[in-house]
């Protein structure tokens, strides 16, 4: 009788202490640092030597600085395009679908400006996502850092970025 009535104290007061956060609702809004690691594969069509139109996809995955990131532990899914002028664009967009794991979906497109073999620059608009995310706005500014390539025709970058979001107000 004794072990059932501790037993049943422990788990009130686990329930009584714990409750709370189990229910917690994800904040309305919110910034945060993020680190995105890309393993991207593109296509080239040369228009002339120092012309190319350079289209690509590509998957990731994203850790946050801390857990309430919004995108902490997201996997990724990039699709993109640029023309390059000696190696170089001021053109680059394309867009990202980020899959948290509680399975919803963020939509970003980006704009930047990238240097072949050295990294890139800009600016993600999140437009959107699925469920509890329907009406997300916010804006994701980054800096993408490339990295030795780990097979030929792939490409590894590492994307260091600072997400800001907002959730619309409850109906």
């Amino acid at each position: 009788m004794l072990k059932k009535s501790v037993a049943l104290i422990l788990t009130l007061l686990i329930l009584a202490t714990a409750g709370h956060v189990l229910a917690e609702e994800m904040a309305r809004e919110g910034s945060a640092t993020i680190r995105a690691y890309w393993i991207v594969t593109g296509t080239a069509l040369p228009m002339s030597k120092e012309l190319v139109q350079m289209n690509y996809d590509g998957y990731g995955v994203v850790v946050g600085d801390d857990e309430n990131a919004l995108l902490h532990n997201a996997s990724a899914q990039i699709a993109g395009g640029m023309l390059l002028s000696k190696g170089a664009s001021d053109n680059e967009s394309g867009l990202a679908i980020y899959t948290r794991p509680d399975g919803e979906k963020i939509f970003v497109t980006f704009k930047g400006s990238r240097q072949m073999g050295k990294g890139s620059k800009g600016t993600g608009t999140i437009v959107g996502g699925t469920g509890k995310f329907n009406g997300i706005t916010g804006t994701i500014e980054y800096n993408g850092y490339q990295l030795r390539p780990p097979a030929k025709g792939v490409s590894a970058s590492i994307m260091v970025a600072k997400e800001t979001w907002k959730l619309p107000e409850k109906k």
